[in-house]
């Protein structure tokens, strides 16, 4: 596996050959926060501001979650890790971005960790891939020969509940809410605006945390993403009262594969999950 510090300096230095040539008008990538272990996305414009680059193994932000913040047929280059790298690929068949216009620096890498408690992100909270599937410029070597394993074995559990143990884990999770809506802000598929919580005319929920529009709001925006979680665990990470939201979007994820035999964001050829029909599809939902 390659350097982190390599990779910060392929970083740098690619970021800088693509802002001085002008293929590209933005880098999106990560720099400094207050310290090592906080990063924060940063978008470089200049020759200059790519020095302030970085990489390291808190580097967790998923910057596909800026693109979509842009004006159409700007030409952004940006960083993405295994799960950012399918954010992309999502967004692309979902025509939010248009592939032409991204220039993707791909991040071979294992061993991330949540800056929140500096312990090791593993397949429990998010995907087990660590090669992005779509790069244009690959800045450190695949990585060969790391066990995997299903990003699914964490459910085990969960799925052993009859169905009013679920209901009840949910809700004693739910109560926990204080909406502030950081899952959504985190996650780079909750790109509608405005979204549904937002809306007054008509008001589909109530904004303020009550039971049940906690439950509304969770539940809406879970099946939301059904087949279109990537599984990069952001939403979890961000939650300041760590509400495992990354269970229901693996089972729903775990379905969805089960199914229809197609996991998000994994090819731009794809047609969305739940927008495509094929004879072989399974009947198995509609029971």
């Amino acid at each position: 596996m390659t350097a982190i510090k390599q990779i910060e300096e392929n970083l740098i230095r690619e970021a800088k050959r693509l802002l001085e040539s002008k293929e590209v008008s933005v880098v999106l990538a990560y720099g400094r926060g207050y310290g090592d272990d906080h990063p924060i996305p940063y978008a470089a414009k200049t020759v200059e501001e790519a020095e302030n680059l970085v990489f390291n193994e808190y580097c967790t932000f998923n910057l596909a979650r800026y693109l979509t913040k842009y004006p159409p047929k700007t030409r952004i280059a940006v960083a993405v890790k295994a799960a950012d790298s399918r954010a992309v690929v999502q967004l692309i068949q979902e025509e939010k971005v248009c592939r032409e216009d991204l220039v993707l620096l791909g991040i071979p890498f294992a061993g991330l960790k949540d800056p929140k408690t500096g312990r090791a992100i593993d397949r429990t909270t998010m995907g087990s891939l660590v090669n992005p599937v779509l790069y244009d410029i690959l800045l450190g070597e695949e990585i060969r020969g790391v066990e995997t394993g299903s990003p699914y074995e964490v459910l085990a559990q969960y799925e052993a509940m009859d169905q009013e143990a679920r209901l009840a884990f949910w809700k004693k999770e739910f109560d926990k809410c204080i909406r502030c809506f950081a899952c959504r802000k985190a996650c780079p598929m909750c790109y509608c605006d405005p979204c549904f919580m937002d809306a007054s005319k008509p008001r589909w929920a109530d904004k303020s945390p009550t039971a049940d529009g906690n439950l509304m709001y969770h539940l809406t925006r879970f099946y939301h993403l059904a087949g279109r979680c990537i599984d990069c665990g952001e939403c979890s990470r961000a939650c300041p009262v760590d509400i495992p939201l990354y269970l229901f979007h693996k089972k729903l994820a775990k379905e969805c594969e089960e199914l229809f035999q197609q996991a998000a964001g994994m090819k731009t050829d794809d047609k969305p999950v739940m927008v495509n029909y094929g004879n072989q599809d399974s009947d198995e939902m509609l029971k």
